[in-house]
């Protein structure tokens, strides 16, 4: 079984922030959340940039999970960027978005989203999405090693 360590959130609604951090205690998701309120701080996360050079701070996530409509860059422009940089390739990457819009759906997938779901409606249904997530997330094979980065001074 495959342990999910760090949850990469990037997501600028705090109050879905807050859901979230309780809905993963609740379901029992011991991993660490990290947050990102933007696109732009979502790729210097994972670019290992600025403020996220420290990896014992900021380690690589083991999963993304990006919301589509934030500032300075949406969830789609962070999901292409991933998706161009081989060394984060490897890392599941799950769009959940208020939107139920079939093009925002499509341009997930196309970009390489690995799933895409809708933000659900009440806490409970969170609480259950999660724990799904997690038990596929955690049994589902993955590469031993993600490849390194680029090094940065």
């Amino acid at each position: 079984m495959e342990k999910i360590d760090i949850i990469l959130l990037a997501e600028d609604n705090p109050d879905d922030v807050f859901l979230m951090r309780r809905a993963l205690r609740k379901a029992g998701i011991t991993a660490q959340l990290q947050v990102t309120q933007n696109g732009e701080e979502a790729i210097d996360y994972l670019a290992g940039n600025g403020v996220y050079a420290d990896r014992t701070l900021y380690p690589k996530p083991s999963i993304v999970i990006l919301d589509i409509k934030m500032p300075k860059k949406t969830g789609l422009e962070v999901l292409e960027w991933v998706r161009s940089n081989s060394h984060l390739q490897v890392i599941p990457t799950v769009v959940m978005s208020a939107s139920e819009i079939a093009d925002d759906i499509q341009a997930s997938y196309v970009l390489g989203a690995n799933t895409f779901f809708v933000k659900p409606s009440s806490f409970d249904e969170l609480v259950r999405l999660l724990s799904a997530f997690e038990n596929y997330w955690s049994t589902a094979k993955r590469p031993a090693k993600l490849p390194p980065g680029p090094r940065h001074p």
